[in-house]
């Protein structure tokens, strides 16, 4: 039976996220003065409920309170999207928390750009190492066919 992969792009693997990073880095938030629960901000993103919380533990997200309800704004939502997006770019927590605060080391694009660059040339490495590891299995797939053939 194969394991079922799910992806981790709030999108779907097949779907996009709406902005780019780009987009979302560069532009303002819009001055908007609609507002989304939390259950409207997990529809919207296609996160879980879970998930938002999370992101609020770790200090990702600091959503107003309005007595004991999440009360989340365009920035909030904003910055969301920018932290679904840097994950899917494969950034730990860490990482994102330190590109979306504006860290002395990535206050400027071309700063960020170095650091998604690196993170390709990471990945391009590891893509590398799984061709390999496919292979090698592959192989190991063929000669225990034949050996149970035989």
């Amino acid at each position: 039976m194969k394991p079922e992969y799910r992806s981790l792009d709030p999108a779907g693997a097949t779907g996009e996220i709406r902005e780019s990073l780009a987009s979302l880095l560069a532009t303002p938030a819009a001055a908007n003065s609609r507002t989304w629960t939390i259950g409207e901000l997990a529809r919207e993103c296609d996160v879980t409920l879970r998930a938002l919380r999370f992101y609020e533990g770790k200090g990702l997200l600091l959503p107003a309170r309005r007595g004991g309800s999440r009360v989340y704004e365009a920035a909030d939502v904003r910055r969301l999207r920018t932290i679904l997006r840097l994950k899917r770019l494969g950034f730990s927590l860490i990482e994102i928390r330190e590109l979306i605060e504006g860290s002395a080391e990535v206050k400027t694009p071309e700063a960020l750009l170095d650091r998604i660059e690196a993170r390709a040339a990471i990945l391009e490495e590891q893509r590398r190492e799984i061709d390999l590891s496919l292979a090698a299995i592959a192989r190991e797939i063929a000669d225990l066919k034949r050996a149970v053939v035989a």
